[in-house]
């Protein structure tokens, strides 16, 4: 009997439904094709129409727009008593199973706080009196809490504003009458849905005023006229913009990661170069020992000064990027976490607030590295004026090795071994000096071409 009346509502209400808002019936008209629909709808109808005429969503019949169409009295009433039935019975419904259910249970069980009860089942049974044998009722020694539990809603119909346990939902998933009703997850929360001033349901989003709205709000409301589109549509329109915004981060993020990778290998070159150097001296410091102690000293000082001038700026560059580079992972989660929503309500919700922090974060310009160059030249320079020192008291053949060893570890400079070559073929101290200064001179020249061209 249950299931017969069920059914027989449910047709009843698809009956009463008007094809274009998907509602019920609110002051229908007839059109002479015998269709019918809400006064506002073919209003809407007519605005839409070309050339003074409107095709009947239906049939497609057409029809002049200056027609007077009749008013459907009888349809009208019919729908507007099954409206406040339907309203009346789901609200007494809704208190009286809460009623019930909390008189039962007492207080709330763990994992049971938000829980919402089918406004279709009937309210539990009331505490009967304890037995003789000392046994506790059905609600006191836990016997009833099983079908209390079961009449908990596992889905709630926006449009029919009831919420419904696993049994009474079967039709909404079932019957095509229900094919086009929204629902979401049980929700205590649905006054927070309604309008206040129509006590309808959003179903709409004001694109001028950025707020929702309900069915009434866009006809007789302060919306009237605005640009209107349902929940859907808009929750796919934003996410439209956020997967736009995320493809402009990840874009971003590319760019921040192939510059970040630029970074450490500038990074790698440096240090490379700084502990290569550091052994070629170490090791000409071992050589000479005491006699070139001073100008192993002044050598040293003048790599490490080199090498500590690009450190900094180098660090400077990475911590800039790898800022750049959480700012945008934290835009990346927050965009993912909004397009994981599902409910457009909330959605729109957390869109206004986090979305517009995340596009602020977005509107960020990314930090571009200063350029860091190995100067080297300079590096020679100082080197041959500490050389051209120390020649004046002792002999190059140790500088030459040095240098050697020193060239061949840096990555802009393969012209050494030659040079080194040639200062050990030379005959006296004085050749020396003079190939020598001649050699670093060419050295120098190579070098900087190389670099040029790298």
């Amino acid at each position: 009997m249950a299931s017969a009346r069920s059914e027989q509502s449910s047709v009843l209400q698809e009956e009463l439904t008007c094809p274009v808002c998907l509602d019920l019936y609110r002051d229908p008209h007839l059109l002479p094709c015998g269709h019918n629909f809400c006064k506002n709808c073919l209003d809407r109808l007519k605005r839409q129409a070309e050339r003074g005429r409107l095709r009947c969503p239906e049939c497609r019949d057409s029809h002049r727009c200056s027609t007077n169409f009749q008013k459907n009295f009888k349809l009208a009433n019919i729908a507007d008593d099954y409206r406040h039935r339907r309203r009346a019975a789901a609200s007494a419904s809704s208190v009286k199973s809460r009623e019930t259910l909390s008189s039962c249970l007492g207080a709330p069980q763990e994992g049971r706080v938000f829980s919402v009860p089918c406004d279709y089942c009937p309210p539990p049974a009331s505490t009967s009196e304890p037995s003789k044998d000392g046994d506790s009722a059905a609600c006191e020694d836990g016997g009833a809490q099983p079908d209390a539990a079961a009449r908990f809603a596992i889905k709630t119909c926006l449009k029919c504003e009831v919420s419904m346990c696993q049994e009474h939902v079967k039709p909404h998933l079932e019957l095509p009458a229900f094919r086009e009703h929204p629902l979401t997850e049980p929700m205590n929360d649905l006054w927070k849905r309604k309008c206040p001033d129509h006590d309808e349901i959003y179903r709409y989003y004001c694109m001028d005023d950025k707020t929702c709205v309900c069915n009434a709000c866009t006809i007789e409301g302060g919306h009237s006229g605005h640009t209107i589109k349902t929940l859907k549509n808009t929750m796919k329109d934003l996410k439209a913009t956020l997967d736009k915004q995320l493809y402009r981060v990840e874009r971003k993020y590319s760019m921040a990661e192939k510059k970040l990778q630029e970074q450490k290998e500038k990074e790698q070159q440096n240090k490379k170069f700084m502990d290569d150097t550091e052994e070629s001296l170490t090791r000409l410091s071992e050589e000479m020992k005491a006699k070139v102690l001073r100008f192993i000293t002044r050598l040293r000082e003048c790599t490490r000064t080199q090498c500590d001038t690009n450190g900094p700026l180098i660090q400077k560059n990475l911590s800039r990027i790898c800022q750049d580079q959480a700012r945008l992972q934290e835009v990346r989660c927050g965009i993912e976490g909004l397009m994981q929503e599902s409910d457009p309500f909330r959605f729109i919700q957390a869109y206004k607030t986090t979305g517009k922090q995340l596009r602020r974060q977005l509107r960020k310009t990314l930090f571009y590295p200063e350029y860091v160059d190995m100067e080297t030249e300079l590096l020679g320079v100082m080197m041959e004026e500490e050389m051209r020192k120390f020649l004046e008291e002792e002999l190059p053949c140790h500088i030459v090795a040095a240098i050697t060893s020193l060239c061949r570890s840096s990555p802009f400079s393969r012209e050494a071994v030659k040079i080194t070559h040639f200062l050990v073929l030379s005959e006296s101290i004085h050749s020396k000096s003079s190939a020598l200064e001649i050699s670093l001179k060419s050295l120098r020249k190579t070098s900087v071409h190389r670099w040029s061209l790298d």
